[in-house]
């Protein structure tokens, strides 16, 4: 009774973590220029933490609103496709990385587990890509 419970909750959590990663990948790229211009402040500069929190948000949001006000106003397919790219790239590498840790879970090979993590990067990679082709350009 109680194995079967925990087999369902972990497929429920796993299924519940997945779904979060495909309804956020969009925002992957002005999180990770958020992380590492709060980290670079942070490190390589005299400002305070919240000091460079804030600089890190405000990094993050000028990314999400540049990228989200060229992919409306380009009518360029070149321009859009370069930067519904960059948008992507990190959020295939965020799939990569998190069905790397589920494969690692269970007695699977390494090259099986790569395989399985690609895998999972073009699932991530072109759900994101698929939310990004839907904004239309004005």
């Amino acid at each position: 009774m109680l194995l079967g419970l925990g087999i369902a909750l972990g497929v429920a959590g796993i299924g519940f973590l997945c779904w979060l990663l495909f309804l956020c990948a969009v925002y992957a790229a002005p999180l990770f220029v958020a992380a590492m211009v709060c980290t670079t402040f942070y490190d390589h500069t005299m400002m305070s933490g919240s000091h460079a929190i804030l600089a890190g948000i405000a990094a993050g949001i000028m990314v999400l609103v540049l990228g989200q006000a060229i992919l409306v106003s380009s009518h360029d397919p070149a321009i859009r496709g370069a930067v519904s790219l960059l948008l992507v790239m990190p959020a295939a590498l965020a799939g990569f990385g998190m069905t790397l840790g589920f494969s690692g879970l269970g007695d699977m090979g390494t090259i099986p587990a790569h395989l399985f993590a690609t895998f999972g990067a073009l699932c991530v990679g072109g759900a994101a890509w698929t939310r990004l082709c839907a904004i239309q350009a004005a």
